[in-house]
């Protein structure tokens, strides 16, 4: 969850991002991989598909690929990625809607799938009240996140910079888990691993955010553009991380998560007002 950014912002920033976005997305691709090989686990034979946040579309195609009798449909608010999801494949059905109001029917998704876009909702109890809503019982929900020490070398060099905020902050995976337990879902269960790649320069990581849409969109941010002294000091700060192999890493902290649909909803959760 990233604070005080309106959605019509980041949609804004990926539609820009949707013709760049695949060249510098290395990450997102070992997150998305990573999330189907835990597909492995499961013993599903799902006749549709929603896959939020689909981004340019790249996995809703590998999704489409392993279950090719399925109806895959990619959910993204960027209209600018959805254009693009369309013009790769037709053989799947691209939406741009708010993943908080999905226009879905009711007990309609055997499988919810989404890589790395929760982080960029705040309404977390609604968002999986919403996925809850369309899941069919027993059906399953995966998804990758990010959590607060993602990206903590740049966060800590801009801060040694200026007093500025310059990366986005994310939630720790155990809200994810109890928003995934308010509303509902059965057996939720999060983990996360630390995923790192590797730059030669600071600048070369903040182009690849900037080229993917997931750049620092936080409204607390410095307006304009950042000063060529101010770089050279992020690049001289940045060093304190180098690796042996002479790189510079950008860890990501890769959050997972999963949880089922229910068949009924427990008496105590409508006693608290929940309804799916």
């Amino acid at each position: 969850m990233v604070n005080q950014i309106e959605q019509a912002d980041i949609a804004n920033s990926f539609t820009k991002a949707a013709k760049s976005y695949d060249a510098a997305a290395f990450f997102q691709r070992i997150a998305g991989e990573r999330l189907l090989e835990r597909l492995d686990f499961f013993k599903l034979q799902p006749s549709a598909i929603l896959d939020i946040g689909c981004g340019t579309g790249y996995c809703s195609r590998l999704l489409a690929k392993r279950y090719p009798e399925a109806k895959v449909s990619g959910i993204d608010i960027a209209q600018g990625m959805v254009d693009f999801s369309r013009a790769q494949s037709s053989n799947e059905d691209y939406i741009c809607a708010d993943a908080l109001s999905l226009p879905l029917a009711e007990n309609s998704q055997d499988l919810v799938f989404s890589n790395l876009t929760f982080q960029w909702i705040d309404k977390l109890d609604l968002l999986f009240k919403e996925l809850h809503r369309v899941l069919k019982p027993n059906g399953l929900l995966l998804f990758t996140s990010l959590g607060p020490d993602t990206l903590h070398e740049l966060k800590s060099s801009w801060q040694a910079v200026d007093e500025h905020k310059h990366v986005n902050d994310f939630i720790d995976m155990h809200h994810l888990g109890d928003a995934m337990l308010n509303a509902a879902l059965l057996d939720p269960v999060v983990d996360s691993e630390a995923v790192i790649i590797g730059y030669d320069k600071a600048i070369e990581l903040m182009r690849d955010l900037k080229n993917i849409g997931a750049h620092n969109i936080d409204k607390q941010r410095k307006s304009g553009l950042t000063s060529p002294r101010a770089l050279k000091q992020l690049e001289k700060h940045y060093q304190q991380f180098r690796l042996d192999n002479g790189e510079l890493p950008a860890t990501y902290e890769l959050i997972y998560g999963h949880a089922f649909g229910r068949e009924s909803i427990p008496l105590e959760y409508h006693q608290y007002g929940i309804e799916l």
